[in-house]
């Protein structure tokens, strides 16, 4: 018999009793491990850091986490590519708690993430109460984010049953925590917005995204079911069509990322009775052939 596998509340206990303080003395290397940027259309993107180089924008299957550290990974290996950023991984963050119920057994973006890293802990920063310092991000703003440079991951995720690394095997990777939308109203079809205004928010949201990511000096990002799946309900189609016109149409994005990955994991989104995954929806969005169609060449009458 196949030993059984761990509840996601016994992962969050174990992590908060072992794994957070071990993380915080050997691997935490200064107080301040988040930053809130509580009006992101304060944040104006330098010249300096836009290209001529046209986008590439991926979208695949599984997690996030796992694709950010290995695109890094496999990035430093190439010598033209030693002194390349770590990527950074978008997380579908709770508005009004670090982590949401991750101490549950919730099977959402957050608390998934949270149980394999000391992302609450970097978010929330515990110990500057020790010195008399109360800072808090939350709730975070309607039109804000918070970036975290540096969190720690020491497990795999839970498809994998969140299996421990080596203390070698530690790594670390940006975070930007961004709330999306939660449950808008949907019209009839359960595909679009009905009202929008929480469009439009949503909308706001992803720029903040975009906006954080390139002010904070990267070029590549990772993207995983931001607002997508049971807890959060937007409409996919919807959702990936408004990334694709921030990154190919908006000005203020033109020039700021190399490389965008939509990466989305099944364990955490919709599997539709019929129809298509969000996966499927985002990959069809996305379609090289549909951001840059093929210009069919002149014929005069007659030929073929």
């Amino acid at each position: 018999m196949s030993p059984s596998k761990s509840k996601p509340s016994e992962i969050a206990a174990e992590a908060k009793r072992r794994w957070l303080p071990y993380i915080w003395s050997n691997f935490v290397k200064t107080a301040t491990t988040s930053y809130l940027y509580p009006e992101s259309a304060a944040i104006k993107i330098s010249p300096d850091r836009r290209s001529h180089q046209r986008i590439r924008v991926a979208v695949l299957e599984g997690d996030p986490v796992n694709h950010a550290l290995g695109w890094y990974q496999t990035a430093t290996q190439d010598p033209a590519h030693r002194n390349c950023k770590r990527i950074p991984v978008v997380n579908t963050a709770n508005e009004k708690r670090a982590g949401g119920d991750w101490e549950s057994g919730l099977m959402a973006p957050e608390e998934c993430f949270a149980r394999r890293s000391n992302l609450v802990q970097a978010l929330t920063m515990p110990w500057n109460a020790q010195i008399g310092r109360e800072e808090t991000f939350y709730p975070i703003p309607q039109r804000g984010g918070i970036y975290s440079p540096e969190v720690f991951v020491f497990r795999s995720g839970p498809e994998e049953d969140y299996a421990t690394f080596a203390a070698g095997e530690i790594v670390s990777l940006p975070v930007i925590s961004v709330a999306p939308v939660r449950r808008p109203k949907l019209d009839e079809s359960q595909t679009r917005y009905s009202f929008t205004q929480e469009q439009e928010l949503m909308k706001e949201k992803m720029r903040t995204v975009l906006r954080l990511a390139s002010y904070c000096g990267h070029r590549n990002l990772v993207v995983g079911a931001f607002g997508l799946g049971p807890h959060f309900r937007n409409p996919t189609e919807q959702v990936a069509m408004m990334w694709k016109d921030l990154l190919f149409k908006d000005a203020e994005f033109q020039g700021a990322f190399t490389d965008v990955a939509f990466v989305i994991e099944s364990i955490i989104t919709l599997t539709p009775p019929k129809g298509d995954s969000d996966f499927e929806i985002f990959r069809n969005v996305f379609d090289p052939t549909t951001i840059f169609p093929i210009r069919q060449p002149d014929r005069r009458p007659g030929q073929y």
